[in-house]
């Protein structure tokens, strides 16, 4: 047989396209290097702070302290809630405070080492399973992904670590327990929900969610664990009096406790600027409440005047058109990929915004749904309705959060930290509605495959059928 005068032509051609691509997988290489290294500096330089305190012998190390001490009335056998009318100290539930005991005999510093430790794994986790539910896979995405939406909360990142608050841990469980519905493991998933809230109660709202997609093993799995974690986890420490006192005392002071002075245990903290729920938002607007009563017994932000009754009313009228926002956008959508990674991301941020007390730091929430919403901007065609209303969303939300440089108090008084949320909330709405969100067919160029192990899925549910794009 004569050969083909071109055959001897194709050969350096596909040798260069390996070449070519064997390059790119190079460079996306360092890049993925270089994002790390950034990170990991980040993360260090975050701690140099509190083991400072350490170090210097502060008297007052933020949170850090409370959670030592706390962890150490445990194992002792004291009060972790006051019995008298006094604040508590401590507001989170019982379950977390068992969790601090273990750890808690350690010295200072080493007690606040682990914690940071913590903070930084549960940042990669959340930097993972973020990528992972955006584009379906773990690895070879866009190395922009796993940098810029970190990058865009850092300020609330940097909270977490000086503080000491557990917001990128609820935020690694929550994605966590959204990765393990995907990978059909509801159990596990319902369990991480339950650690969640058993660190800090308000996670627990995603027990609605699972109940709304009918994933019973999900719910029974939350039901019990976080019953195990109040009721069982204790007992390691305390007698069976002690721990059902315990939950009592903290249910009254925290689940209970709403008025006009004050949301749970903070009267003077509670509606300032530096809560960004839509409860304090509404009631900051509505009513002629302190906007800073820790440090300004006058200042006042409200652009009308309600009296309690009619803001609680419009809060909870807000709060329901979230949820009804929510309903309507979902009603077609089935929880299978992409789709499932949208639903999830608004799940996410109302449990932040509807949340009775979220503070700044708490927004660092926001990490999953930017991750989200650039990845829609980097698979979308250009010009394309979606590449535009995900860049939109992005920049509105972005520049809302900005605000807070020139304007420190007052753009927080205002809600812009809520009302960023809110856009990304609403534009997300509008994708899943839509089925905009979809993975791209040519994985080498953007990094995207579908993922095993799920059920089969129309190719409506993969690209996003009418979707206009």
């Amino acid at each position: 047989m004569s050969k083909s005068p071109h055959a001897s032509a194709q050969v350096p051609t596909v040798r260069l396209d390996r070449v070519g691509r064997s390059w790119g997988r190079l460079e996306r290489l360092r890049s993925m290097r270089l994002v790390g290294g950034i990170l990991l500096l980040l993360a260090m330089i975050f701690s140099i702070a509190p083991l400072y305190n350490v170090a210097r012998g502060a008297i007052f190390n933020k949170d850090y302290d409370l959670w030592q001490v706390v962890g150490k009335t445990v194992l002792a056998g004291g009060d972790v809630y006051p019995r008298t009318t006094n604040l508590f100290p401590f507001m989170y539930p019982p379950s977390c405070a068992a969790m601090l005991a273990p750890i808690s005999p350690l010295p200072r510093g080493a007690f606040v080492a682990v914690l940071l430790l913590i903070n930084t794994a549960a940042w990669v986790a959340c930097i993972a399973c973020s990528v992972y539910l955006a584009t379906g896979r773990w690895k070879g995405n866009p190395p922009e992904l796993y940098f810029w939406p970190s990058i865009a909360i850092v300020p609330f990142i940097h909270d977490t670590y000086l503080l000491g608050q557990p917001a990128i841990l609820l935020l690694a469980l929550m994605l966590g327990a959204f990765v393990m519905i995907r990978q059909a493991r509801p159990g596990v998933s319902g369990a991480l929900v339950a650690v969640a809230a058993g660190i800090k109660a308000f996670p627990i709202l995603a027990i609605g969610w699972f109940i709304y997609r009918r994933q019973w093993r999900a719910t029974a799995a939350t039901v019990v664990t976080l019953a195990a974690l109040m009721f069982v986890l204790p007992l390691a420490f305390r007698s069976p009096a002690r721990v059902g006192e315990d939950f009592v005392l903290w249910s009254r002071g925290m689940l209970f406790k709403y008025d006009e002075r004050t949301i749970a245990q903070r009267p003077h903290r509670a509606y300032s600027f530096k809560n960004q729920s839509i409860q304090a938002t509404v009631h900051r607007l509505a009513r002629p409440v302190l906007a800073n009563g820790e440090d300004d017994k006058t200042w006042r932000v409200n652009l009308i005047s309600l009296d309690f009754k009619t803001t609680t009313l419009l809060m909870l009228g807000a709060t329901g058109s979230l949820g009804l926002f929510y309903l309507w956008s979902s009603r077609r959508a089935r929880l299978v990929p992409p789709n499932d990674a949208v639903e999830a991301s608004m799940i996410t941020l109302m449990i932040l915004m509807v949340a009775p007390l979220s503070f700044n730091y708490s927004y660092a929430w926001l990490m999953y749904p930017f991750t989200l919403l650039a990845h829609l901007g980097f698979v979308s065609p250009a010009g394309s309705k979606a590449r535009r209303t995900a860049l939109f969303a992005i920049a509105a939300s972005v520049g809302l959060l900005i605000l807070t440089i020139p304007f420190p108090k007052h753009a927080q008084a205002y809600g812009n930290v809520f009302f960023s949320g809110l856009i990304l909330f609403v534009v997300l709405g509008r994708v899943l509605e839509r089925n905009w969100y979809r993975w791209s067919d040519d994985a080498e160029n953007a990094g995207i495959a579908k993922p095993h192990g799920m059920r089969a899925a129309t190719g409506a549910d993969w690209v996003g059928e009418g979707a206009g794009i």
